[in-house]
């Protein structure tokens, strides 16, 4: 009897003991455990806090659990900075033990008309395509060319950088290194030749636009040439 009493006083003081050790590991855990806020410095387009997560989850290695013992913020930075969709992203940790995700995400200046489809960024750089609710995103089209998508990219920022063009340009095609360029409210096809004197161009381009709203005739132009120096060429086939 004697020696039961003692078994079962051991096994008591056994269990005690596991149940300590194991809500002191819980305790140490749940101390270390970084709660992820995500910021955005801009009103996302593209992203949301369950597409960050899951880039997280796909492109950090093992699962995003992270403890102050073993936080590598310039890791995280570099892994997330190398995804095509963000910009620039930053990692901190304030008193709290809080982490916070600053992100900025790559902000799309056109679509380019490919398959798969993609946007580009000013800088010609391309990321997967995700339908926008926005008619201010231009398409571009072009075949094969020696052009490189980043001179097209600087073009296109230069176009957009114009008020009446940034509401009014809809499609830029790129054929045998020239560009041609199509508007919203107009019919006419627009030979805008190589990216050089693109300003001049676009003042000869909104006196075009503009003669055409006082004189009928204007509207049975197909085609205008912008290529020229000091005039436009315009043309009924």
């Amino acid at each position: 009897m004697k020696s039961s009493r003692s078994i079962l006083f051991l096994l008591i003081i056994i269990f005690l003991f596991v149940t300590c050790v194991y809500i002191s590991h819980n305790r140490h855990n749940s101390k270390n455990d970084l709660n992820l806020q995500i910021l955005y410095l801009e009103k996302p387009l593209i992203l949301n806090d369950s597409m960050v997560n899951k880039l997280l989850t796909q492109n950090l290695p093992g699962k995003l659990l992270l403890k102050k013992d073993d936080l590598d913020l310039n890791m995280l930075e570099n892994q997330m900075n190398s995804i095509p969709e963000v910009e620039n992203v930053e990692f901190y940790v304030d008193l709290e033990r809080k982490l916070f995700l600053s992100i900025t995400e790559r902000k799309p200046l056109f679509k380019v008309e490919s398959s798969p489809p993609y946007f580009s960024d000013s800088n010609g750089i391309l990321f997967k395509y995700k339908t926008l609710l926005s008619s201010d995103i231009p398409s571009f089209k072009t075949s094969s060319s020696t052009l490189s998508l980043s001179t097209s990219a600087k073009f296109i920022k230069n176009l957009k950088a114009d008020i009446f063009l940034n509401n009014e340009l809809e499609t830029i095609f790129l054929k045998n290194n020239k560009y041609e360029i199509k508007l919203k409210s107009y019919d006419f096809k627009i030979i805008f030749g190589r990216p050089t004197s693109v300003k001049k161009k676009i003042k000869k381009l909104k006196v075009f636009c503009a003669f055409t709203k006082v004189k009928d005739s204007a509207h049975s132009y197909t085609k205008i040439n912008l290529s020229y120096d000091n005039q436009i060429v315009a043309s009924t086939s």
